[in-house]
């Protein structure tokens, strides 16, 4: 009775809860808190992901692997150095996997992972993706300390059952308030980082605009406030190109991208940082609110200030259909109208 009911709980109330939460962390904290009922664990990081490029838009953890770990993963991840499960699981048939201590896999890659695991602590992982609505909006990774039970095949089957509310439960986090003019505004910031992932140069406007914004999305305190840089510029080095991320804040969204260098500098990676420009900004939301692509054109021709018979006629639309894309848009959204949906995007 206890699992069944416990899945059932978490199902039922993870996304309700997730509506609630105000930052991140908070997301974080709830979600655990009920997912123990069905999969006890002692620690998590829960990612959020761009849903349009897959970068990292966020991070909460709790009882985790310390900043230094969790560079020495993204780099080896990033080098091909270890398995990728969230690749696997998002194009597999089961979203759920254990690594470390007990796991049937003992690759060397595996048995890499696990080293940087025990070293800093940790036996068991389990890591849930969280696809749902043919997107991926995260992972959640839950943890168990060295000489803990590892998670068993059970527990794995529950999460599994799982993955689809806890998906909901990141998406509503986002959804669920209603979309708002940002707080605050900042320059375009710029970060240099070298082929050696240090911070080799920076503008005040960078450091400030971390500073400001990090709390919302990161938890990082002075000395890791460039922590939230790594995942990109390891995804830019990875792909060789650039490789962007729409993150959502208490004070509104920004956009961050990183960019390697040409020619021999091609290892340094420049990011930058910015309040989020409506046209960088409007793909990520398209997602995360469920934006069809009609009403998406529909809303980039607002942007460009047209008038809606103006509209109709590019889109081969009637004026009719057109304030139908707009309403639903406004109900999607949470937004009173076009002049606030306008003011919510616009830089």
């Amino acid at each position: 009775m206890g699992s069944t009911y416990s899945v059932d709980a978490v199902a039922r109330d993870a996304p309700e809860a997730a509506a609630r939460a105000g930052t991140v962390a908070e997301l974080g904290s709830e979600l655990s808190r009920l997912l123990s009922r069905a999969v006890p664990h002692d620690g998590y990081l829960l990612t959020g992901f761009d849903p349009v490029t897959g970068a990292r838009c966020f991070l909460a953890c709790e009882n985790t692997y310390d900043t230094r770990a969790r560079r020495r993963m993204d780099r080896a991840d990033a080098l091909g150095r270890t398995r990728s499960p969230v690749a696997e699981l998002i194009a597999g048939d089961c979203p759920v996997t254990v690594l470390g201590a007990g796991a049937p896999d003992e690759s060397p890659q595996a048995r890499r992972l696990h080293r940087i695991m025990a070293a800093d602590s940790y036996g068991s992982e389990l890591c849930v993706a969280l696809t749902g609505r043919g997107v991926t909006w995260g992972v959640l990774v839950l943890l168990r300390e060295r000489g803990a039970r590892p998670f068993s095949p059970a527990e794995a089957a529950r999460a599994a059952e799982l993955a689809r509310p806890l998906a909901d439960s990141v998406r509503r986090y986002v959804t669920d308030k209603p979309l708002s003019p940002r707080l605050v505004h900042f320059p375009l910031s710029v970060v240099l980082v070298d082929r050696d992932d240090q911070v080799s140069g920076a503008t005040a406007a960078g450091r400030d605009a971390l500073r400001g914004l990090l709390p919302g999305v990161y938890p990082a305190g002075g000395q890791e406030r460039f922590g939230f840089l790594w995942h990109i510029t390891y995804t830019a080095r990875r792909t060789a190109a650039p490789a962007i991320t729409r993150a959502p804040t208490p004070l509104g969204w920004f956009s961050l991208q990183a960019q390697p260098l040409d020619g021999d500098r091609a290892d340094d990676v420049v990011v930058t940082l910015q309040p989020a420009p409506a046209a960088e900004l409007l793909p990520a939301l398209a997602q995360w609110y469920g934006i069809s692509r009609r009403e998406r054109a529909v809303v980039e021709q607002a942007l460009q200030g047209l008038a809606v018979k103006q509209i109709a006629r590019r889109l081969d639309l009637s004026p009719h259909t057109v304030n139908d894309h707009f309403k639903a848009v406004y109900r999607k959204t949470g937004v009173t109208g076009r002049e606030e949906l306008i003011a919510c995007l616009a830089q």
